[in-house]
């Protein structure tokens, strides 16, 4: 008998399930003769703008440099100061740092990931100008207590939302409540293209307008005009098109998200509650990575390769171990401790989730859970 095997991740079958499709897409986009720019693309950014809840969206060439393009539209650079969670992907420190502006760390919230709202109003200096949530691995950050904040102290909220789209949180969803959000459809992602993509969500037309220019050269409104400083960072219509395919079905593959994740946490149930990161009803959740913790992370990973389970490690560091993000910080932050984001680094292990699992390849990885030794879940 074959063993079966479950890779981490299977974009290859994703694609080859909707490959006719896919085909279609492309066809228009060639059949159109427009490859920059064009209705596709407007068409997405209006779509994507209403599911998000949302009145200005602006697609741009991926994720890091929609964070990049929504701090500069709102003036942010050299001698600003934006607070970010010391757990992360790198892309959320390197967009802070490439407007010249400084990443001013905070730990995280142990449960979610999520940066502690309870941390972050002590970091406020005269240099703040912003806060930058992440919503890791599917779960909204704390935005209500973030709004509240930067409202208080008259500071700008965004939201790094490249791994949250559809995540609602007690303010709305996310990507609608900071005055820009950067969102990121890398193919992997819940809503991905199938290349690069990213976009800045705003309900804000001025912050909008400056995205739209920046994207494209500092260029007008009128050809050849430019205003601004800029870059080339275009979403491309044959992305836009494969998005509008894959927002369409964004519903029905969240569901299967949280199924897949229900039926995890059931073989998990007799682990201990916090060795689960990211919240108990599957329904907060969009599930973006199902992430467990083990002080013997390694030993885990094994036990789980050993039966056919592929796993990987969401972040195997803190970004305080990462040298260019080191050289921004402020020199009392290049010597802070945190704990919670050191520990997360140590422990965390994520496990085979999305819509392109078959449901033997979920019974299988559920079967293989409820089968680990108690005290490889232990923290």
């Amino acid at each position: 008998m074959t063993k079966m095997i479950v890779p981490f991740f299977d974009l290859g079958a994703l694609a080859r399930n909707e490959a006719e499709e896919v085909h279609a897409c492309i066809d228009e986009v060639l059949t159109s003769g427009q490859f920059i720019g064009g209705e596709l693309v407007e068409r997405f950014e209006i779509e994507f703008a209403q599911f998000i809840g949302v009145n200005e969206m602006v697609g741009v060439g991926n994720g890091l440099d929609a964070i990049r393009l929504a701090l500069e539209a709102n003036r942010i650079g050299i001698g600003d100061e934006v607070i970010v969670p010391a757990f992360t992907y790198y892309a959320t420190w390197l967009g802070v740092m490439q407007t010249g502006a400084r990443p001013v760390p905070v730990d995280v919230d142990h449960a979610t990931a999520n940066i502690d709202p309870h941390l972050v109003e002590q970091s406020i200096t005269e240099r703040t100008r912003a806060i930058l949530a992440v919503h890791l691995y599917g779960q909204a950050a704390d935005l209500l207590a973030l709004r509240r904040i930067a409202d208080r102290h008259d500071i700008l909220l965004f939201e790094d939302a490249a791994q949250s789209h559809g995540a609602q949180s007690t303010a709305g969803m996310s990507g609608s409540v900071g005055d820009a959000s950067a969102f990121s459809f890398y193919p992997t992602k819940n809503l991905g293209a199938f290349g690069d993509a990213g976009a800045v969500a705003t309900n804000d037309p001025d912050i909008a307008a400056r995205v739209r220019s920046r994207r494209s050269y500092g260029q007008g409104t009128t050809k050849y005009h430019h205003v601004d400083t800029g870059w080339n960072s275009r979403l491309d219509p044959i992305q836009a098109a494969i998005l509008l395919l894959h927002l369409e079905k964004l519903p029905q593959w969240t569901d299967r998200r949280r199924a897949i994740a229900t039926s995890y946490r059931g073989a998990l149930s007799n682990a201990s509650a916090s060795s689960v990161l990211g919240p108990v009803d599957s329904l907060s959740s969009v599930w973006h990575h199902f992430v467990v913790r083990s002080t013997r992370r390694e030993e885990f990973q094994d036990f789980l390769r050993d039966r056919g389970v592929g796993t990987d490690v969401h972040y195997p560091y803190s970004i305080m171990t990462v040298q260019p993000a080191v050289d921004a910080l402020r020199p009392e932050d290049r010597e802070a401790h945190f704990p919670v984001s050191q520990t997360l680094s140590e422990q965390v292990v994520s496990l085979p989730m999305g819509p392109w699992m078959t449901d033997a390849q979920v019974e299988h990885v559920t079967t293989i859970l409820s089968e680990v030794p108690r005290d490889l879940l232990a923290i």
